[in-house]
């Protein structure tokens, strides 16, 4: 139907927004706007918003894409289940169309949301190999939360990857990655990964992964942020203020080859950190990975297998 142009925010439940305000900032984000009911979120980019939970229980609610132009929503009002567009009565404003995925997930499209200054984040100069001599000035790295630039990929469970993959291909203009199929049979795909289509420019190597599981899940959100330095200064502010379960990191992703690290909010869901993706373009060739391949990383924790079952990840 359409190519959609990158994730804009993830919209979960949360029955306390005091308790998730305070993780957000420790996390690395800034208030935008916060009204009885709902807090929304921004990063260092000009986005309005990048995250947004409704008073409510600890569920996913909704996932929002950027669409190009109202054109594109016109046409998405087209497909079937879609709704009609509709003005956005929220802080940042905009217009949306509502759809809804193979597994009854909420998706908003939106377009023509305000944009806000980006705020001010240090100039990131690093010695190193061939640029030895970059930097003049001394390194000192602040004690602080990350740096949240943006909203960069969502990663769900869901019980037909293969289904919903073709949904979200067919309607959203996803394309695939990667693949890592299971060790014992090569034609079962678990893990598919995907990225925009945006013709010859670059994107993030996957703004969306689905996994094949049992049941329709929500894993994680993941965020981009400033730096190296960003990643670690960040996991070294979460873990002294002894209020958050990490789940995996600080290490170097496999396939993207981000440089990770992810913590559990107070209800148990994932939010993530990432600096240097790989990027790809439509002449990507999709490869193929055993899991033993596709799920280790290049340095860094092992794989947790709690990281996908675990007990506090909640339907949707």
């Amino acid at each position: 139907m359409i190519k959609v142009t990158d994730l804009a925010y993830g919209r979960l439940g949360a029955p306390d927004l005091d308790r998730m305000e305070e993780f957000l900032v420790d996390f690395g984000m800034v208030r935008a706007d916060r009204t009885k009911n709902t807090l929304y979120m921004r990063g260092t980019d000009g986005d309005h918003h990048i995250h947004v939970t409704e008073l409510g229980e600890p569920t996913l609610i909704s996932l929002a894409w950027w669409a190009q132009s109202e054109e594109d929503l016109k046409a998405l009002t087209k497909a079937d289940g879609a709704s009609e567009i509709e003005a956005i009565d929220e802080p940042g404003g905009g217009k949306r169309v509502w759809l809804t995925d193979p597994d009854s997930r909420k998706i908003e499209i939106i377009h023509g949301m305000k944009t806000l200054a980006p705020l001010e984040v240090r100039d990131v100069v690093i010695n190193t190999g061939k640029d030895k001599y970059n930097r003049s000035k001394i390194q000192r790295v602040p004690h602080r939360p990350s740096h949240v630039k943006r909203s960069a990929h969502a990663v769900v469970k869901t019980p037909d990857s293969k289904k919903t993959i073709e949904w979200y291909q067919s309607q959203l203009g996803f394309m695939t990655t990667d693949i890592v199929y299971a060790d014992e049979d090569k034609n079962v795909d678990l893990l598919t990964f995907n990225h925009i289509d945006s013709g010859d420019s670059y994107v993030d190597h996957h703004v969306f992964l689905a996994v094949q599981a049992e049941n329709s899940e929500f894993n994680h959100l993941s965020f981009e942020v400033a730096d190296f330095d960003d990643v670690h200064m960040g996991h070294d502010y979460m873990k002294l203020t002894g209020k958050y379960k990490h789940a995996w990191g600080v290490g170097r992703h496999m396939l993207g080859s981000q440089i990770f690290d992810y913590w559990r909010d107070p209800w148990g869901r994932i939010h993530e950190h990432w600096t240097d993706t790989d990027l790809v373009n439509n002449n990507h060739c999709p490869g193929r990975y055993a899991t033993h391949e596709g799920l280790i990383n290049q340095w860094g924790p092992d794989f947790p297998l709690e990281f996908l079952d675990d007990p506090h990840v909640h339907a949707l």
